[in-house]
This record gives C-alpha cells, sequence and structure tokens, in this order.
C-alpha cells in the first residue's frame, strides 16, 4: 500500500499511523474527527438541513400536534378520581390506531431523510453536489427495507432499556451507525454491519459515540423542557382552543430549534462510519460517495485511492484538459 495517498503502513494504535490526513470525511484521530465533523456542517448545513426540516423536523411537528390537540384532554385539576382520570385521558381505539399510523409513517420518512441527508454530505465531501428531489429519491428508494431494520432497532433499545438499561445503552451505541451503513453498504446488513464496525475499535468509537449521544440527549431534554414549560404557561392563562393552538406553534418553534444538533450529529455519525472504515480499508470521501450512487470506482484510476495523482511532466508542466 505504499502508493496509496491515504494509507501509508506502519505503527498500529490510536492515530494508526497509517492514515496521512487531507480527506474531507476518513480521519484518524479524534482531533481530526472532531474538525471533519464540523467541516461537514460548515460545508452541507443548507442542504442537509433543508432534508432534516422537510423529512424530519415537519413530521414530527405534524405527530406532536396529533398529540397534542386530539389525545389531550381537558381535565379538572381537583379531580381525585383516578379511574375517571384514565378514562378522560384514553384517546379511544380510533385515535390510537390513527397515531400508531402516524408513528410508523413518520419513522419511514425520518430515516428516509436520514439517508437522503447522509447521501448528499458525502457527496459534498467528494466535491460534488445533489439536487433535493435526486437526494429524496435515493432516500425513498432505500428507506422500506431500511425502515424495518429501523424497527429492529427500536424494539432491541426499548427491550434492552426496561430489561437492565445497560442493553439500552449498549445498543444506542451499537446501532447508532446504521444510516451510513445502509447508505454506502446496501448489500449488507445495516443493524449488523453497524455492530461489527463500532466493536472494532470499542473503546475509542464509544468516545466519539458518546459525544454524539450526550449531545443528543442534552439538546433534546433542554428543548422539551422548554416546550413543556410553556405549554403549561399558555394551558395556565389562556383559554382552551388558544393554548392549544400555541403549544403547537410552541412545538413548531422546537422542532425548528432541535434541527442545529441534528445537523452535526448526523455529520458526526457520517464521520465515525468512515473513520471506522477507513482503519480497515483504503477509503475516502470520492469512494464513498461513488459506492453510495452505485458507482464502481477503479482504484488504479489516478486519484482514487491506491493510486496517487501522478505530477505532471517537467515537458508537459500544463496538461491539456479531459476529453468530455
Amino acid at each position: 500500500m505504499s502508493d496509496d495517498p491515504y494509507w501509508n503502513s506502519g505503527r498500529t494504535g490510536e492515530p494508526s499511523g497509517r492514515f496521512s490526513g487531507g480527506d474531507p470525511l476518513v480521519t484518524d484521530t479524534f482531533e481530526g474527527w472532531w474538525h471533519a465533523s464540523m467541516d461537514v456542517v460548515q460545508r452541507s448545513w443548507r442542504t442537509v438541513g433543508l432534508i432534516l426540516l422537510i423529512g424530519v423536523v415537519l413530521p414530527r411537528w405534524v405527530l406532536g400536534a396529533f398529540n397534542n390537540t386530539v389525545r389531550t384532554p381537558d381535565i379538572d385539576v381537583n379531580q381525585t378520581d383516578w379511574g375517571t382520570i384514565v378514562r378522560e385521558y384514553s384517546p379511544g381505539v380510533a385515535v390510537g390506531v390513527i397515531g400508531a399510523i402516524l408513528s410508523l409513517a413518520v419513522l419511514y420518512v425520518s430515516g428516509s431523510a436520514a439517508l437522503a441527508a447522509v447521501r448528499t454530505a458525502a457527496a459534498e465531501a467528494a466535491g460534488g453536489f445533489l439536487a433535493l428531489g435526486e437526494a429524496f429519491s435515493f432516500g425513498f428508494k432505500r428507506g422500506g427495507r431500511f425502515f424495518l431494520w429501523l424497527l429492529l432497532a427500536w424494539v432491541t433499545i426499548a427491550v434492552g432499556l426496561v430489561l437492565c438499561v445497560l442493553p439500552g445503552l449498549w445498543a444506542i451505541f451499537a446501532l447508532s451507525l446504521m444510516a451510513p451503513a445502509a447508505v454506502f453498504e446496501a448489500r449488507r446488513s445495516p443493524y449488523a454491519r453497524s455492530i461489527q464496525l463500532t466493536h472494532s475499535a470499542f473503546w475509542l468509537a464509544l468516545g466519539r459515540i458518546v459525544i454524539v449521544v450526550l449531545v443528543a440527549v442534552a439538546a433534546n431534554l433542554i428543548i422539551s423542557l422548554v416546550g413543556l414549560l410553556l405549554a403549561g404557561v399558555w394551558h395556565a392563562v389562556f383559554a382552551s382552543w388558544l393554548a392549544t393552538v400555541l403549544t403547537v406553534l410552541t412545538e413548531a418553534v422546537m422542532a425548528l430549534l432541535l434541527l442545529v444538533p441534528m445537523i452535526w450529529i448526523l455529520a458526526a455519525s457520517l464521520c465515525t462510519y468512515a473513520w471506522l472504515r477507513g482503519r480497515a480499508e483504503s477509503v475516502s470521501a470520492t469512494s464513498l460517495s461513488a459506492e453510495a450512487a452505485g458507482v464502481a470506482v477503479d482504484p488504479a484510476a489516478p486519484g482514487e485511492p491506491g493510486h496517487p495523482t501522478p505530477p505532471p511532466s517537467p515537458e508537459s508542466p500544463n496538461p491539456p484538459p479531459p476529453h468530455p
């Protein structure tokens, strides 16, 4: 691998000593991973943010609005009969079925949007561009299969948290790279691949994923608490119908605020995936983007991993432009 522009033989560990640097996604050290994640945000926040706004924020807001307007009853605060409270709060079978269908639809659309966002960020890291329609077409094309894996992941996490907490925390860590795995390795199970990657460098990966999870939990907790506080104020001060309207509007604002950490979380997950794959394979932003697009990259082609771009000869310092 001596002619590889991305990887050099040498020592092992962290850093591995094999990475020569310069790639916008594939890194070797924690510092490089951090800067690469921030660069993804700086480079792709407009396109990725728009995809997440349409595919994640809006569906979640619709679901939240449904829960606030249909599932929230007017219960007398002086009511002490718990049987009455339970009957009043029960949304009914029809509302429950509609809510379950909406929740599954939101999971499918959000998962597809995550795939589209990862694909877009990778394409832009490689110097390309992906139109909004192309990104969503890619996401929804793979979203059906990914949706089933997401269901399995949510069940795994829920069961783990209920049984003993620690298995659920392990599942959150082990399954955190399912979206990039589904984007770049379509023929493999993103569920199993995420577990394999995160355990290939367990403690190093754990440190990075813990930061991502802490950012996600802190952002959701703070914004959710502010939303609940405001909703309580609206219901205490205004009439029921006006309080409901203000609560729905508050949900929209809170969802928009969550978009900011959401972009970085996606960028950090993408760079974590690229770092872990790069520890065992010769990959780059260019090869990952081509892999997602289903385009075979010739490793012998100049400029691709495994074959550096040859310098111009002294006789022709300005080579002719390539033919179209």
